[in-house]
């Protein structure tokens, strides 16, 4: 298994999950026989509202809603709940009620027995109505992987959206290659004039069985999107600003093959620039010349790995300075591990990603591109 799959994996496994506590009983039993159940079940509902509810609805069971199992701790149900919080097309009232009845030991119990009692339910059901909660169950489930595989792909592929959603070509529209004809064997351009650095970045990727499945996954997706179809709509809501529908232009970068190649190679660096840089804005004053680490009088390469004795060494520079506003702030991002991180990446690649931040790429020309491209190239190398 590749490392691509294996992350993808085990995104999917924290996200979504199949629902092995909710089944339709295949059994009929007489309504005459299953009212008690029935009776019972309503006072579940005055007990727990909107629990029976939901599973009448076809929702999964809230182990179902949450990836968690019956024997799971309290700690592993808030993670999941905070998780599912922020990526799920479960509605939130419903999320909410899986954490409460989870979270909490004689609600779980209470719980446990509201799906027992609703399968006991079911079976005076008619095998139509049985399989029309099945079928709302099975969308609700695919539905969210759908979710969870279109954030997985937003968080680790932001270039790829950003391309398809200003209306740049496809990758296959770039190599000349017919999608739908593609099925088997290795992505060759059928073009001769595309740049070979992007034609080897391109294959790369559709010769990866599984980013070839996420690409394709987000193009189909993201198609329906453009075409305004109420189903995926809601995907829509989280494109994180990268343009609107009308803001699509199918000449994007089209003929401008440096700057699409620099677009796949560097935006992941350029998003996280522009997120320090607007976070952080107090610091650019000391990514030149003057470094955080001068004002303590501190040699970077001094500096340990290991995070106490970093910042053991930090706190020992900081004792023998006078207090200043400037000597508080360098102490302040240096103490930090994950701000010193933040702010060591950017003294490295400052430079080459302040004059790629500033380039037009729809108007500059290719000697520039790959001017800054080798910039980067060389700084990424450790050659900076």
């Amino acid at each position: 298994m590749g490392e691509e799959k294996r992350a993808y994996d085990e995104w999917m496994r924290l996200y979504t999950c199949d629902d092995p506590y909710w089944k339709v009983p295949s059994r009929y039993m007489d309504w005459s026989r299953v009212g008690g159940q029935e009776k019972k079940l309503e006072k579940f509902d005055r007990l727990y509202p909107g629990c029976v509810d939901d599973l009448f609805d076809g929702l999964p069971t809230y182990y179902g809603v949450l990836c968690v199992s019956k024997n799971d701790s309290r700690e592993a149900i808030e993670k999941a709940y905070e998780r599912k919080k922020k990526c799920s097309v479960y509605p939130d009232d419903v999320i909410e009620r899986a954490y409460e009845m989870l979270s909490d030991k004689k609600k779980r119990s209470a719980y446990n027995e509201i799906i027992s009692t609703f399968q006991k339910v079911l079976m005076g059901f008619t095998a139509i109505d049985k399989r029309e909660i099945a079928e709302d169950h099975d969308e609700w489930l695919e539905r969210e992987k759908k979710r969870a595989t279109m954030e997985y792909i937003m968080e680790n592929h932001g270039a790829w959206l950003y391309l398809f959603s200003r209306g740049a070509p496809t990758f296959y529209e770039l190599l000349g290659v017919n999608r739908a004809k593609q099925k088997k064997g290795k992505v060759r351009s059928k073009k001769k004039n595309v740049d070979p650095r992007l034609v080897e970045e391109i294959c790369r990727i559709l010769n990866n069985p599984q980013l070839r499945f996420e690409y394709d996954f987000m193009i189909d997706e993201l198609s329906k999107i453009f075409a305004e179809s109420p189903f995926v709509n809601e995907l829509s809501q989280h494109l994180r600003g990268l343009g609107a529908v009308s803001r699509r232009k199918k000449t994007f970068l089209k003929g401008k093959d440096a700057a699409y190649l620099m677009v796949l190679k560097y935006y992941d660096y350029l998003e996280r620039y522009e997120e320090i840089k607007t976070k952080y804005r107090e610091w650019w004053e000391y990514t030149g010349n003057k470094t955080f680490y001068d004002v303590l009088n501190l040699d970077v390469a001094s500096i340990p790995s290991d995070r106490r004795e970093a910042e053991d060494v930090i706190r020992n520079a900081y004792k023998e300075k006078k207090r200043t506003e400037e000597i508080n702030l360098a102490y302040s991002v240096l103490k930090n591990s994950r701000l010193r991180k933040d702010y060591n990446w950017l003294l490295k690649h400052e430079k080459w990603l302040k004059v790629m931040h500033e380039l037009d790429i729809e108007e500059v020309d290719d000697a520039q591109i790959n001017e800054v491209m080798e910039m980067a190239d060389k700084c990424c190398a450790g050659n900076c």
